[in-house]
């Protein structure tokens, strides 16, 4: 295999270092340059590949990842690349095409939940995911109104592992999730709970379960928090809440009046009540 000059390896890792300044601009300007002298170097394609899927600019992304796999068919990551590009451009036979590589199939959903990472104002949100294929999956947990998702959302996840996300009774890989490809119908709603007991959110969460409705403890269920004594895959932390005189909770329903009734059938229940019931747009 003919080798890149020393000139083209030296704009190599120029490139690599502007990448990992984050100053992708110039980064895939050296890129290209490269790839239009040594057009038979995979390393420089792959990396524009990786670039575009993380700015979820898909039709390059998928031009530079079936490029690369072109140049390296036992690439594996690239070849998932193209999984997660042709699915967010619903490309189907394709995708199906990738994922049978891989022993997959593009509707899998007996695969075990994984949990995504949403980026928000600086700070990572950790949401629960249940797969519906290797590379999407439908959101269980209710986002915080300011990361533009809701409980329901078919979103689409990375493949590369960015930690994990730990509690008593599991530990999920974290992903990077990289855009929405269908809208939730539901709707998200919060209020404060007067002195809750852990029965109390008990009963609360049984009941929007039985209504098919979404339930969350705002005050740390979403808000995890990364150790940082994991190096590159750091452990995200799940911590169960404690008995406390008011809680900020959610409900994800359909409507503001269903979201109400489990409320009101709540209070029946527990003698408790609830106060600031707000309607968030998302």
């Amino acid at each position: 295999m003919q080798e890149p000059s020393p000139e083209l390896k030296v704009m190599y890792e120029e490139a690599l270092q502007y990448e990992a300044e984050k100053d992708h601009y110039n980064a895939v300007k050296l890129y290209k340059r490269i790839v239009k002298e040594a057009h038979y170097w995979a390393a420089p394609v792959v990396r524009l590949g990786d670039i575009y899927k993380y700015r979820q600019e898909w039709k390059p992304s998928l031009y530079y990842n079936k490029k690369a796999v072109s140049l390296d068919a036992g690439n594996k990551s690239a070849w998932w690349n193209v999984g997660i590009s042709a699915t967010a451009l619903k490309k189907g036979r394709l995708a199906r095409n990738v994922w049978a590589k891989f022993g997959l199939s593009t509707d899998e959903p007996s695969l075990s939940p994984v949990s995504i990472r949403l980026s928000r104002q600086g700070q990572f949100e950790i949401l629960w995911v249940s797969r519906l294929g290797p590379a999407r999956g439908v959101i269980r947990n209710i986002p915080h109104p300011g990361a533009d998702r809701r409980y329901g959302d078919i979103v689409l996840f990375d493949h590369v592992i960015r930690g994990y996300h730990t509690s008593d009774v599991y530990r999920l890989p974290v992903y990077d999730e990289l855009g929405l490809l269908k809208r939730s119908h539901y709707k998200t709603f919060s209020c404060v709970l007067q002195s809750p007991t852990p029965k109390d959110i008990r009963a609360l969460q049984q009941l929007c379960q039985d209504e098919r409705l979404g339930f969350e403890v705002w005050a740390n269920a979403s808000q995890s928090f990364a150790s940082q004594f994991f190096g590159n895959a750091p452990e995200y932390y799940f911590h169960n809440f404690e008995a406390q005189p008011e809680l900020l909770v959610a409900v994800a329903a359909p409507e503001r009046e269903a979201a109400l009734e489990v409320l009101d059938s709540w209070k029946v229940i527990s003698l408790k009540g609830y106060t600031d019931f707000q309607a968030h747009r998302v």
